[in-house]
């Protein structure tokens, strides 16, 4: 029953709905009892989706910091798969960003575990190698092989069913494509990845990546040009800006 509770807690936490609106214990109460009873399984679980929480929500810092109190067990495997992919993207994200080489080797180890995993189930991991892969060449500078792994996972994602992971590898590629002055594309992307999150039932993601969506709008951004270079902004930008915001 507790275990079932952890799981759904990072499901209704998602959905963007409150604990409030079922019975449901905290993560802090699930800690406890399961301390108090010494149920590794379920001390464990918790751990689990706390950081699957705050993955799908871009919190890299919280990830790697939790990460970081609980070390690997050998148990559920499938946790630990989605451990390291978990702490790997979040990992070359955070190296991209501090340039802090601790982040980088972490990032590495995950994707060679991967890539060994891909050997055994193409279908489970290949989408999974991908995006690492985008993300390590993109963290090396190399853009034009980011760009291609990205492409790769978002097919991999799409042919394997992935609805998730389709939402998140249209994303980290639309967050590419923006960071890289490739505005339109990157929007584009972006939408994807926000019909996928909704397509999901994750409505607390959809709301806080439509905030990031709203921000790089390509027609919001021609207006803002035109407007600080002195030209009149074109009317149907204006209306078409206007209703998104």
């Amino acid at each position: 029953m507790y275990l079932a509770m952890s799981a759904f807690g990072a499901c209704i936490y998602l959905s963007g709905r409150s604990n409030d609106e079922v019975d449901v214990k905290s993560y802090a109460e699930l800690n406890q009892i399961g301390e108090r009873k010494k149920l590794l399984a379920l001390l464990y679980q918790n751990f689990f989706n706390q950081m699957s929480c705050y993955f799908w929500m871009g919190d890299y810092i919280k990830v790697v910091e939790l990460s970081k109190k609980h070390k690997p067990t050998g148990q559920k495997r499938i946790l630990e798969v989605m451990r390291t992919f978990f702490e790997g993207i979040a990992s070359l994200t955070l190296a991209r960003h501090t340039h802090q080489p601790n982040w980088r080797k972490t990032g590495e180890e995950a994707l060679e575990k991967m890539i060994e995993w891909e050997k055994i189930s193409k279908w489970n991991f290949e989408m999974r190698a991908k995006l690492l892969q985008a993300e390590l060449h993109y963290l090396n500078g190399d853009l034009k092989s980011a760009d291609v792994a990205y492409k790769a996972s978002i097919v991999s994602a799409r042919e394997h069913k992935f609805t998730h992971y389709e939402a998140l590898t249209c994303e980290l590629y639309g967050i590419f494509c923006v960071e890289n002055r490739m505005v339109d594309e990157g929007a584009k992307q972006l939408q994807t990845a926000l019909d996928k999150y909704r397509q999901w039932g994750a409505m607390r993601k959809v709301k806080e990546l439509q905030l990031f969506v709203d921000s790089v709008d390509p027609v919001y951004l021609r207006k803002l040009k035109q407007i600080k270079s002195g030209v009149p902004p074109d009317s149907a930008d204006v209306e078409s800006s206007c209703v998104k915001g």
